[in-house]
């Protein structure tokens, strides 16, 4: 138990001090083209590390799982930028790198991650599993809320005549409820404390960076 206590502490610390070079990095405006081109590959290692630590302490069901909801979120992703009708009108750009249908391969896999951390923090203060679901996307409404305007800034997508619409925050909530609630449903459970830390740094990230750059 205290060796695994370590661990995730280890994996802390080191989730705290990538987010911070970044934070330091976005805000020197010389660095900011590396910190872009760094941002895909950074996402990756801190969310894969997250993941695999995740996975390691749970069943194979929470690996099918993030598969379907990765393909899932990356073909409402797709359709979103097919035709505006789920998000609004929107386009990424190239700081999340490699694309697929217009689609960076990098969002579904940070669509997943959010959707564990907010359960994860969820399931903290309540038990029923409406209730978890519910709160969870709320919790990635306001993930959304503080990642949109850093998002357009270091050109992650940018937004028809520059306005978010309304239904951008209502289609985050409907996605993150019902896959949140999928996961709930086949009684598989978060094991590890890193997924609610990683939304916690990620979400502190995209604040700062909001008030400081």
């Amino acid at each position: 138990m205290e060796r695994k206590k370590n661990i995730n502490l280890y994996i802390i610390l080191f989730l705290i001090v990538m987010y911070i070079v970044g934070i330091l990095g976005h805000s020197i405006e010389s660095l900011r083209p590396v910190m872009f081109s760094l941002t895909p590959f950074t996402l990756l290692l801190t969310g894969g590390i997250v993941l695999y630590y995740e996975t390691l302490k749970n069943e194979k069901r929470l690996i099918y799982w993030f598969v379907i909801a990765y393909l899932l979120t990356f073909i409402v992703e797709s359709i979103g930028t097919k035709t505006g009708l789920i998000f609004g009108s929107y386009v990424y750009g190239k700081t999340l790198g490699f694309k697929l249908f217009d689609v960076p391969l990098i969002i579904g896999f940070n669509w997943v991650l959010v959707i564990l951390g907010g359960i994860s923090i969820s399931k903290r203060f309540v038990k029923n599993e409406l209730m978890i679901a519910l709160i969870t996307g709320f919790l990635a409404v306001v993930f959304d809320y503080l990642l949109e305007p850093v998002a357009v800034m270091f050109d992650y997508w940018t937004w028809e005549n520059s306005v978010i619409p309304i239904q951008n925050y209502i289609a985050w909530f409907v996605i993150s409820f019902a896959l949140s609630y999928s996961l709930i449903k086949v009684r598989l459970e978060i094991k590890t404390v890193l997924p609610a830390n990683y939304f916690v740094i990620q979400a502190l990230f995209f604040f700062l960076i909001r008030v400081t750059v």
